[in-house]
């Protein structure tokens, strides 16, 4: 199993449980799993399953991990409705919410709540696409998966054990840090038993169909999903991500659409058109949070997806701008991916115990390292180029450039554009950051002038 920190850092609520007795693991040493689809009544000490839920709620709410974007989480709420069967107990009640945090995951939780990470729903294609995952995610709900991986766990451990999840992690996203996740909420965050994940995927696709959706796009959902820009596959992990076999997912799901009379498929429906206009701005945001957790590459390619969807937006060209300043010293190409699994777990282990800027003072030692880094600032510089050719009150272009030009040393050209971004955004969160810059930047050149 990897290495905790190293997956933990900047990847949120889903990530940390790779670190805990996962419920699938053991589960697949059961018999098994069916789900129940009719009413199931919950034992006394059962109860705190929804009890702990609606706690896990409120601390998301308190932390700042529901995303702020009503208008989108309304929007989830109605697709989700049009999927959701009647609630067959009290406890339960379907709700739709939006996660602040990058890794590409969703989860349920055994009281209907239904949470998509915004690392998943920006790199969705289609409204399709995101009623596959949300008819997946209903039915953990509407087979009362999480009260029956309870049960299941509660004959290895004893009912109650609570783990307590710290994570303090930068940015103010996937902070976790003091949430209490009941036991028999891991399987629901982290993922069930092989077969609990096989039927929701199937019965997903029933629902697909009643609800008119393209059953074609499922499979779809599994190959984006099965993209590994870093190299390290998998470098974000999640329930969706891993569990079961992204290409298995893909293969029985494709033909069950295979299966589908024609007729049937030619009457279904993509969805809205406006699904990527609803969630580029989501997608920009994710495309950040790939870079402040360290994992360009998967930004670039976000970015540059943007681009394409819609070249005259300046917001992608700047998405990509940023992504290449990230890139560093790495080759855009995930050169890594030729490693075998024994390197690619040493790389992890390295990545573990070195910091940021360890890692990337030893890449930028060697002449490769250079040409590759000159590379990735002149993509930079072109990208923001053409950002301001669409929009020249594009601040962050101009901050972008400062950066580029005091890593070459062209320290007046560097403050001009880090003036010129503070001139355009005088509220900008960096201020204070850019200033100091501004400092080092004047006291710099006062010092080669002689003055």
């Amino acid at each position: 199993m990897m290495n905790c920190k190293s997956i933990v850092l900047g990847l949120g609520v889903a990530s940390l449980f790779c670190c805990l007795p996962a419920a699938q693991g053991a589960a697949e040493t059961e018999p098994k799993q069916k789900g129940e689809y009719g009413q199931v009544d919950l034992t006394a000490d059962e109860y705190h399953l929804i009890e702990t839920s609606e706690e896990m709620h409120d601390q998301l709410e308190r932390r700042g991990l529901r995303h702020s974007n009503r208008r989108l989480e309304a929007w989830m709420q109605t697709i989700g409705q049009s999927l959701a069967p009647e609630p067959t107990d009290f406890y339960q009640e379907y709700r739709f919410y939006l996660l602040h945090d990058p890794s590409p995951n969703a989860f349920a939780l055994p009281d209907g709540q239904i949470y998509v990470h915004t690392g998943l729903i920006s790199r969705l294609q289609t409204e399709a696409q995101l009623a596959t995952l949300l008819a997946h995610e209903i039915n953990h709900v509407a087979g009362h998966h999480g009260v029956l991986a309870y049960r299941s766990q509660r004959k290895k451990a004893a009912a109650g054990i609570f783990f307590s999840i710290a994570g303090a992690l930068a940015g103010g996203w996937g902070e976790v840090a003091g949430l209490m996740v009941n036991v028999g909420l891991v399987s629901s965050v982290y993922g069930y038993s092989r077969e609990l994940e096989q039927e929701a995927d199937i019965k997903g696709y029933e629902r697909m169909l009643q609800a008119g959706y393209d059953v074609r796009e499922m499979h779809k959902l599994f190959e984006i999903l099965g993209q590994d820009f870093e190299g390290l596959n998998p470098r974000i992990g999640g329930k969706w991500s891993t569990h079961p076999d992204l290409a298995l997912r893909g293969q029985y799901t494709a033909e069950l659409a295979a299966s589908t009379p024609e007729e049937t498929l030619a009457g279904l429906r993509l969805g809205d058109d406006s699904f990527r206009r609803r969630v580029r701005p989501v997608a920009l945001e994710t495309v950040r949070d790939y870079i402040l957790a360290d994992y360009p590459k998967t930004a670039l390619e976000l970015a540059r997806y943007l681009v394409t969807e819609d070249s005259d937006d300046a917001g992608g060209h700047v998405a990509t701008g940023h992504s290449y300043i990230a890139l560093g010293a790495r080759s855009e190409f995930a050169a890594e991916a030729q490693l075998t699994d024994k390197e690619k777990k040493q790389q992890v282990k390295i990545r573990s115990k070195l910091t940021r800027d360890e890692l990337h003072a030893q890449a930028e030692q060697s002449p490769e390292a250079k040409t590759i880094i000159e590379h990735n600032l002149a993509a930079a510089e072109a990208a923001y180029r053409i950002a301001l050719e669409l929009d020249q009150g594009a601040a962050e272009a101009h901050a972008g450039l400062g950066e580029i030009y005091l890593r070459r040393g062209l320290h007046r050209d560097s403050a001009r554009e880090l003036m010129t971004y503070l001139k355009l955004r005088p509220d900008a969160p960096d201020r204070n950051i850019v200033m100091d810059d501004l400092r080092d930047i004047a006291q710099q050149i006062k010092t080669a002038t002689g003055e």
